[in-house]
C-alpha cells in the first residue's frame, strides 16, 4: 500500500510539472512620442499573445509600469522591458529587485529606449545582466533602412529570414566581452547627423568609414546560468507585424526563459491585422507586410486608397517609389493600365521615377506599351525625352511604338535629339524611326538636335 501510496504522488508529481507553465512578464512604460511610435503598453500585449498562443508552456503577462506585486517579478522565468528610458525607465529605483533575480539566474530582455539606463548604476548592471547598454556621446539613434543583415546561427535566430526594415535600430552599443551578436547590419554613413550626445561621434563616424558592421540586437549566458537580451529596434508599433521581426524578439524571449526554441522559432495562430490605419499609409510607411494584411482583410483596397479621393495604391506605390510594394500590387492583379480616364498611366509614372523594376513588371502584365498621355506622349517619348535609354529598351522589347506621333506629330525620336544622348538615339534608330519624318511644326529630329545644340545627336543624323 505504501509503494502504491508513493507512485501515485510521484505521478501526480510528474503531471504536474507537465502542467506547469513558464511565466514571463512584461513591463510596458507609458505610450510616448507620435502616433505609431513607441507603443510600449500595445507592443507588449501584442507580443505577449503571441507567447500564450505558441504552444510553449509560456504564460505571458503584461504590467503597465512596474508591478506592486513583487511576487510577480521574483517568479517570471524572464523580464521584458520595453519602456522609454532615462528618467522615464520602468525600471528606475528597481535595481535590488532586478539583482535578485538576476543572482537567482533568472532572465532578462531589454527592447529598444529601455536600453537607455536611468544611472551609471543601471548601466554597470545591465552590462552585467544583458551584456551592454546604449551610452549617450558613444551610441546614436536615427532611423535609417537596414541592408543585408547578419544573423548569427542561434536559438533566437531559428526560422528568421533576411529583411530589410525601417527603424530607430540603436547601434555602436557599448558591449562588454563574450556577447554573441545576433544580429548586425552596416548603417549608411548618412544616417549620422551632426556630432551629438545621440546623434554622432567621431568613434561611430570612424566605425562606419571602416565598414564595421554594427549589432542590433544581442545575447549573452553569464556564468551563474542567467541569460539577457539587448534589441536596439522597436520604434514604429507597425513593425511588430512583420513576422521574422517579430520572430527574433519572442524567440530571444523564449530563451532567455530557458524554454526550448522550437526549430522554425516562435509561431503562433493568431491571425495578424492591419497595424496601419489604411493601405494609403502602410504604403507610405514602406510596410509591405501590413500592405498584404490589408488586402487580406479587404480585397478591394487593391485597387481603392483608404480616403475617396485617394490615388489607387498601384499608383501611390509607384509614385513614392516603393518597388516591392508596386511589383507585388501588380502581382496581385492591380490594373497595369491604371483607372479609366487617368491622364498617365502606370508605365508613365514608372518613367517618371525612373523604375525599370516596375516598369518591365507592368509590362509583363500585359500593361499596353503606348498610351499616349493628355499631350499625346507615350511612355517612350517622356523616356526618350529624359535620356533614359535603358528604360526605352525595356518599352521597346514589350511592344512599345517607336513610331508613335504625339498630338504635335514628333517621334520618341524628336524628344530623344532635344535632350538625348548618343545611346537613346543609336536606339531608336535601331528600332527602324523615320529621322526624315517632319511633325505638325514642319521639323525633323536633326532640326530639334540643332535647336538644342545637342552635339552628339547632330553628329549621328547629319549623317543621315
Amino acid at each position: 500500500m505504501n509503494r502504491l501510496h508513493t507512485c501515485l504522488l510521484t505521478c501526480i508529481g510528474f503531471a504536474s510539472a507537465a502542467l506547469a507553465e513558464t511565466p514571463v512578464l512584461f513591463i510596458a512604460g507609458p505610450k510616448s512620442h507620435g502616433v505609431g511610435q513607441h507603443e510600449h503598453p500595445e507592443g507588449c500585449r501584442l507580443l505577449a499573445a503571441h507567447l500564450n498562443a505558441g504552444g510553449l508552456g509560456i504564460r505571458a503577462e503584461v504590467s503597465e509600469g512596474w508591478p506592486n506585486d513583487a511576487a510577480k517579478v521574483s517568479a517570471a522565468a524572464t523580464l521584458v522591458i520595453y519602456g522609454d528610458g532615462i528618467d522615464d525607465h520602468p525600471a528606475k529605483g528597481r535595481l535590488e529587485e532586478l539583482r535578485a533575480r538576476h543572482k537567482a539566474g533568472k532572465g532578462l530582455a531589454v527592447l529598444h529606449f529601455a536600453l537607455e539606463p536611468a544611472d551609471a548604476e543601471m548601466a554597470a548592471f545591465f552590462d552585467e545582466a544583458i551584456g551592454g547598454h546604449f551610452s549617450p556621446e558613444w551610441s546614436v539613434n536615427p532611423i535609417w533602412k537596414m541592408k543585408d543583415p547578419l544573423f548569427a546561427k542561434h536559438p533566437a535566430t531559428r526560422g528568421v529570414e533576411t529583411y530589410g526594415i525601417e527603424d530607430e535600430f540603436y547601434y555602436h552599443i557599448r558591449l562588454r566581452e563574450n556577447v554573441m551578436p545576433l544580429l548586425r547590419a552596416l548603417p549608411p554613413a548618412d544616417s549620422l547627423g551632426d556630432d551629438g550626445p545621440r546623434s554622432g561621434n567621431p568613434a561611430v563616424r570612424k566605425a562606419l568609414a571602416d565598414g564595421v558592421p554594427q549589432t542590433l540586437a544581442w545575447a549573452v549566458e553569464n556564468d551563474n546560468g542567467s541569460r539577457g537580451f539587448g534589441f536596439t529596434g522597436g520604434h514604429f508599433h507597425h513593425l511588430w507585424s512583420h513576422k521574422d521581426f517579430r520572430k527574433l524578439v519572442l524567440n530571444a524571449i523564449v530563451w532567455t526563459a530557458k524554454v526550448e526554441v522550437p526549430e522554425n522559432g516562435v509561431t503562433s495562430n493568431i491571425a495578424a491585422k492591419p497595424v496601419h490605419e489604411s493601405i494609403d499609409q502602410a504604403i507610405a510607411k514602406d510596410d509591405l507586410a501590413d500592405v498584404k494584411l490589408h488586402l487580406a482583410a479587404n480585397p478591394e483596397s487593391l485597387h481603392k486608397g483608404g480616403r475617396a479621393n485617394s490615388r489607387p495604391p498601384l499608383e501611390q506605390a509607384i509614385l513614392r517609389n516603393k518597388t516591392a510594394i508596386a511589383v507585388f500590387l501588380i502581382e496581385s492583379g492591380a490594373k497595369p493600365d491604371g483607372p479609366e480616364g487617368s491622364p498617365r498611366t502606370p508605365l508613365h509614372l514608372a518613367i517618371e521615377r525612373n523604375n525599370p523594376t516596375v516598369l518591365a513588371a507592368l509590362l509583363k502584365a500585359k500593361a499596353k506599351p503606348s498610351p499616349p498621355d493628355q499631350a499625346g506622349w507615350t511612355p517612350l517619348h517622356h523616356a526618350a525625352a529624359k535620356n533614359q535609354a535603358a528604360n526605352a529598351k525595356i518599352l521597346l522589347e514589350g511592344g512599345a511604338n517607336p513610331m508613335a506621333l504625339s498630338e504635335l506629330g514628333g517621334t520618341p525620336l524628336h524628344e530623344a535629339a532635344a535632350s538625348g544622348g548618343a545611346e537613346i538615339i543609336r536606339l531608336l534608330l535601331d528600332y527602324k524611326v523615320d529621322p526624315k519624318l517632319k511633325s505638325k511644326q514642319n521639323v525633323t529630329a536633326l532640326d530639334l538636335a540643332k535647336e538644342y545644340k545637342n552635339q552628339p545627336a547632330i553628329e549621328i543624323l547629319s549623317g543621315l
